[in-house]
């Protein structure tokens, strides 16, 4: 990048002054400027809104694009992959103060960027149940892989409901707020992001091996969140949504 790119690049972002050694600083070049900058925020903006398409439902889009707009003011960004734009807008959305009276928002933005990075995530061959049969018994002594798109999520109110209720609608879907223990995984496994509620004990399970744990480690923790838990039958049904990374891939 040349010494005039770079000094463009922030003068986008609002610090016109470096641009002065390489354009009069005249009405026509602020002018321009102006254009261009007016453009690259736009395109933030509606990035951002791509981004958090089930924030932007809530709220409705004009609420989300002012607040987009002084998020966009306040971390304007450097990556031109506008797609992975906006990471710390949940952090921000959480102290943004007319969000205040809506506390399910930062949850609900945290959720939709964990579905973009489950959308952008590396490829990669789920387990099947013919390699853990192949693998026997030594599978539970193997320290456990989840796929690299797996996101996981436990709260104490019912923000995987409401999210799922706006991003993935059905008929009777609740959209309730309320102090309800509640886990969300959210995956790609293979084309398509999937998420769906997990129960207490599959959570115990999916965290401890999020953490590295042994498989059969994972299942002491899902026996002791459900105790009399079927694990096999857990670990079957985890195995058939494609949640690990088959040993084999890297072998």
């Amino acid at each position: 990048m040349t010494a005039f790119h770079a000094a463009f690049e922030t003068a986008l972002n609002g610090r016109v002054d470096d641009l002065w050694p390489h354009l009069q600083p005249d009405d026509r070049t602020l002018g321009a400027i102006a254009v261009y900058r007016n453009t690259a925020v736009k395109g933030r903006i509606d990035a951002l809104e791509a981004n958090y398409p089930t924030v932007s439902q809530m709220v409705g889009s004009e609420w989300f694009r002012a607040a987009a707009r002084e998020f966009v003011e306040a971390q304007p960004g450097d990556d031109p992959v506008l797609a992975a734009y906006g990471a710390d807008f949940p952090d921000w959305l959480a102290r943004f103060e007319p969000a205040r009276d809506m506390p399910y928002l930062a949850p609900v933005a945290r959720l939709d960027r964990a579905w973009t990075e489950a959308h952008l995530s590396p490829d990669a061959s789920p387990m099947n149940a013919r390699h853990a049969a192949t693998l026997g018994l030594a599978l539970t002594g193997m320290p456990a892989r989840l796929h690299p798109s797996v996101r996981l999520f436990w709260f104490d109110w019912t923000a995987p409901s409401l999210w799922l209720a706006h991003r993935y609608p059905t008929a009777g879907a609740e959209l309730a707020w309320r102090a309800e223990p509640q886990g969300l995984l959210i995956q790609r496994p293979d084309a398509e992001v999937r998420a769906r509620l997990l129960s207490r004990a599959e959570w115990a399970f999916l965290d401890a091996c999020q953490k590295g744990r042994p498989f059969g480690a994972a299942a002491l923790s899902a026996q002791s969140a459900q105790p009399g838990l079927d694990v096999p039958a857990l670990f079957a049904g985890l195995i058939a949504i494609g949640v690990f990374e088959t040993p084999l891939a890297r072998g």
